[in-house]
């Protein structure tokens, strides 16, 4: 594959001798060879190379940079061979930055490729899919030295964390007797109607035992890669044609993609959970991992042998579906997906290139564009066959349309493939009932095949129907589009309706509570079912997005959509229920309008983060309303807002915001502007010109501030070509018609929301690193242009060396320059400048969908490994340190949480149409009363809104307690921790990220 101004190298500029090129070159080509020969003479590994539509050919070249070292591995009709030059357009490369690393490559663990890839040790170039396949084989030769390195990094972790044990009070007691504590509410609001307690201090999990074996099965049960999506939507394209149709002629994506899905429904086993009152599973397995192949479901081909075993989130994989995946999956997929599409079409282009280095950037666009939030009122109010009549009307509208009628009549088999696949549940319910000893569990499903026959088909009409109508069409809907960031919306808006019904015919009290408590029972194992599957997630993965889940956002609390208070019952129900179970997923997230919404509400929703430790996250209605201001959307729809995924904001059921197009890594851009474009790590000059520091190219600080924007455009503008690049993919490989059925204005326009059809376009960025870009320029303003202390020169020289050989100038450093969050006005001003400046390039940049592109400033869990792979700051943060997470200041900032609240608080919301995550920890005093501390944090969270602070989450841990977890994972299973946007358990996460949540700064409450 060509590049655009190929990387440079430090190796490249080395003296090396001819002899120990040879060398190397012997080396991996005998290493190359006597794999070939393994595969050429067995025939339990020759079969492997052979796929059910026959030889699976390619060419893996393996090199340095600068080519000094070079073979090709090719396969082709059977025969192996190795190559001692790789030939024009292999099908994908492996370039290592110097000879040594070539060869490490080859005994490698995946964590170690992993390592090799993030330090830019090693790149890929070309399919990414091939590379996984060769890693595959690899495997097969390597197994049994690479589990036993798996192993060895398995014992490493547990005797590093021993190392760490509380030498206090066993911290997990403390823990386990804080949710065991309960406040009664203190006032009931005005749209409680039927909870004399709203805070429901009487129940806890001990009441409901299923949920507590639900909860248990969560814990203990290994999750398990699924392979029926994938059979059966390859067996279906096998059969009809991807590209083409049966006949030869071009397929229309969108009837191609309806066609196909509906067979998918139509054909997935209908399964009810042993004991549950929600129909219907998301795969086969207890705990499913869904393969989407058009997606990036071959990025864990390579996995396949080693990823039961791997150090973080494993997964089980059976003899059977490896087999699967390998021989009938993916070869079918390999070149049909994403990114493949992109590279095919705009020959391998540099935007692609950038993003595939994961120092820069990362478009999730390559992985799935779903993050929004379906019309669910629609599908409860009218029920499929009601959405399908909508669309007969449209189409009679348009007879003259073949297009649009096309997009409408892949609607209409979509929602019958959902009627069809609820009709099978209520079949399967039968047949349990049938076979069931336990007279109560034999009403309970009796009673779920009476509602699968009557929902989604029908409107629903009890909670029970609209609770089971909205996870089948959830199951669905993930049968459609990738499980990463679509989110459930405003259920306790959408729910209560059902409930107060319900509620309303019961006269007698004693029922009445009982009721009560089947909704808080029902609305659990709901929450269990949500926690039935995860995305498929590489070993990369587990360093890029550590502990991350589906990420289901559910949004309580708020205004309704004509502003009146909107906090009713099933608002307390579901806080509840995320007390009760403490789940990282679904992603709780919690609205509070001031002047509208109660203290008790505010009061609740403190107490469910000090029982929890992490959720749920807290926003300010207010000041989304101002954050949404240009786009002049309507009132009622503003009002009507939800998170999607992490924290993000979507007009519920009107809206594609694609809210989570990329995670951006905004000091890369100061890096490249500290080196005239060039990237350290990568080693890649790849941006613009702008200077060097050296040459004395910045006269003043706003010559510099220029440079800085003049990279960072460059890297918004890659990243944006990118993502209308993907876009462009998705419209060809996977439009969605059952979401476009239920998200505003695609029927009546006649157009899938990929290609537009949404009321509501846009995408949003995540925008990672705003404190430590402020406090670096704040540190090359302050002292080498207003006060004239430092030579930008010799700051520079320091940052390369990382302070080793210049303590004085850190130390300046460290005293001297106001941080932000340090309550400095200065620093305050420098965040919004850089903050505008990114807010109004992207909005200039042209949309694919019609819409804007939206900033946000918050990273999951990439300011991690962003921050991992990145030098020393001039701010004095060290080379390798993590960043802070969303646009919380430095742990040592301010002593005081108060400056804090204030800094956030003063970021002009203008610039902010993404949302924020702002991290605080907070730790309740020794034996503080429970009402002290949830006041307390009350009155911190309404300090916050009250200045026009947007969104705070909070974790209520302490670092000791952080570190009696690594050492003891086995007492934490269910210590929730909240990252930067989403919940994580906190035992799962790799040990930089347990790190950086254990040295933020904690404030005492």
């Amino acid at each position: 594959m060509l590049f655009v101004n190929p990387p440079e190298t430090t190796f490249a500029a080395k003296a090396r001798t001819r002899s120990s090129l040879l060398a190397v070159n012997l080396v991996v080509r005998n290493l190359l060879r006597l794999m070939a020969a393994n595969f050429a003479l067995r025939p339990s590994l020759r079969k492997h190379l052979r796929s059910d539509q026959g030889f699976i050919n390619f060419i893996i070249g393996i090199r340095t940079e600068d080519y000094g070292v070079q073979a090709a591995f090719r396969h082709k009709d059977g025969r192996v061979k190795v190559l001692s030059r790789i030939p024009d357009n292999p099908d994908a490369e492996l370039v290592f930055r110097d000879p040594g690393q070539a060869l490490a490559l080859l005994g490698a663990t995946p964590t170690q490729q992993i390592r090799m890839i993030l330090q830019s040790d090693m790149r890929t170039a070309g399919n990414t899919g091939y590379v996984n396949l060769f890693s595959y084989l690899m495997s097969l030769l390597l197994i049994k030295k690479q589990r036993k390195l798996m192993e060895a990094e398995r014992k490493e972790r547990r005797e590093s964390g021993a190392k760490l044990a509380s030498k206090v009070e066993k911290p997990a007691e403390t823990l386990a007797r804080r949710r065991k504590e309960h406040l009664t509410a203190p006032a009931v609001d005005k749209g409680v109607k039927f909870l004399p307690d709203p805070y429901l201090s009487s129940l806890g999990l001990e009441d409901f035992p299923r949920l507590s074996r639900f909860l248990d099965h969560h814990f203990t049960k290994t999750p398990e890669i699924c392979p029926e999506l994938p059979r059966l939507s390859t067996l279906w394209h096998k059969a009809n044609g991807f590209e083409l149709t049966r006949d030869g002629g071009p397929w229309n994506p969108v009837t191609r993609k309806a066609l196909s899905y509906k067979y998918i429904l139509e054909n997935k086993k209908p399964l009810i959970a042993k004991d549950c009152l929600v129909a219907g599973t998301t795969t086969t397995k207890d705990i499913g991992v869904v393969v989407y192949p058009e997606g990036h479901g071959t990025m864990i081909w390579g996995e396949l042998l080693t990823v039961p075993d791997r150090l973080l989130n494993p997964y089980g994989v059976s003899e059977e579906t490896r087999d699967l995946l390998h021989r009938e999956v993916f070869p079918f997929w390999v070149s049909r997906n994403f990114r493949e599409w992109v590279r095919q079409k705009y020959r391998n282009p540099l935007c692609q290139q950038l993003d595939e280095r994961f120092a820069v950037y990362f478009d999730w666009k390559a992985v799935t564009i779903s993050h929004t939030i379906p019309d669910f009122p629609k599908l409860l109010s009218r029920g499929a066959l009601g959405i399908i009549a909508d669309c007969r009307k449209e189409m009679k509208k348009k007879e003259n349309d073949a297009e649009k009628n096309a997009v409408l009549s892949a609607m209409i088999l979509c929602l019958e493939g959902l009627c069809a696949y609820a009709a099978n549940l209520a079949a399967e319910a039968d047949r349990l009932a049938d076979g069931e000893a336990d007279p109560k569990r034999r009403i309970e499903l009796l009673k779920l095949a009476r509602i699968c026959r009557r929902v989604p088909e029908k409107p629903a009409r009890t909670l029970d129907e609209a609770v089971n109508a909205i996870w089948i069409a959830w199951v669905a809907l993930h049968m459609e589009s990738t499980n990463a960031g679509l989110s459930l919306g405003r259920l306790d808006q959408w729910l209560q309706p059902y409930f107060a019904a319900d509620a309303e015919q019961i006269r007698d009290e004693k029922k009445r509570a009982d009721y009560v408590r089947h909704a808080v029972e029902l609305v659990g194992h709901f929450f269990m079912r949500c926690t039935d599957h995860l995305p498929l997630t590489p070993d990369l993965a587990n360093f890029y997005f550590g502990g991350s889940s589906s990420d289901q956002a559910i949004t309580l609390g708020g205004v309704t959509p004509e502003g009146e208070d909107g906090v009713s019952d099933m608002t307390y129900i579901f806080l509840k229920v995320t007390e009760m179970l403490c789940l990282r997923d679904p992603n709780v997230n919690a609205r509070f309008c001031p002047g509208k919404n109660s203290d008790a509400y505010l009061k609740r929703l403190c107490e469910v983060n000090l029982s929890t430790a992490a959720t749920p996250s807290l926003h300010n209605d207010l000041a989304m309303k101002r954050s949404l201001a240009e786009f002049g959307y309507p009132e009622e729809d503003v009002n009507n807002w939800s998170a999607t995924g992490c924290v993000e904001p979507t007009l519920s059921g009107k809206h594609i915001g694609h809210t989570n197009f990329q995670m951006m890594n905004m000091v890369a851009a100061l890096e490249m502007a500290l080196h005239n474009g060039r990237h350290p790590l990568m080693d890649w000059k790849v941006g613009p010109d702008t200077g060097l520091p050296e040459n004395g190219d910045f006269p003043d600080f706003d010559s510099f501030f220029k440079a800085f924007t003049g990279q960072f455009a460059f890297l918004i503008d890659q990243s944006v070509m990118y993502n209308a690049m993907l876009a462009e993919a998705h419209k060809a490989i996977r439009p969605t018609p059952l979401l476009s059925s239920l998200i505003s204005d695609c029927m009546e326009k006649g157009r899938d929301v990929t290609s537009g059809g949404a009321r509501f376009n846009s995408s949003g960025a995540a925008l990672i690193g705003l404190a430590d870009v402020t406090d670096s320029l704040s540190a090359i303003k302050k002292l080498v242009y207003d006060e004239k202390k430092v030579d930008f020169a010799r700051l520079k020289k320091a940052v390369e060396q990382n302070f080793q050989n210049d303590p004085a100038l850190l130390a300046l450093v460290q005293k001297s320059v106001p941080l932000f969050g340090s309550g400095a006005a200065e620093a305050v001003t420098m965040a919004n400048r850089v903050a505008k400046f990114a807010h109004d390039h992207y909005k200039a940049k042209p949309h694919h969908r019609g819409g804007s592109y939206t900033v946000g400033f918050w990273s999951m869990s990439n300011h991690v490994v962003f921050g991992n792979l990145t030098g020393a700051l001039p701010s004095g943060r060290l080379a390798g340190k993590p960043f802070t997470p969303g646009l919380t200041p430095q742990p040592h900032a301010s002593r005081s949480l108060l400056d804090n609240l204030r800094d956030v608080a003063a970021l002009d919301l203008a610039n902010i149409t993404n949302n924020i995550a702002f991290n605080v920890k907070v730790v309740p005093g020794p034996g503080e009363p429970r009402l002290k501390t949830v006041d307390t944090m009350a009155s911190y969270a309404k300090a916050y809104f009250d200045l026009g602070g947007m969104q705070m989450q909070l974790n209520v841990v302490n670092a000791e307690t952080l570190r009696d977890a690594m050492a003891h994972p086995e007492s934490y299973r269910n210590l929730l921790v909240r990252i930067s946007g989403y919940n994580a358990y906190f035992t799962t996460l790799n040990r930089d990220m347990q790190m950086e949540l254990i040295e933020r700064a904690e404030y005492g409450i």
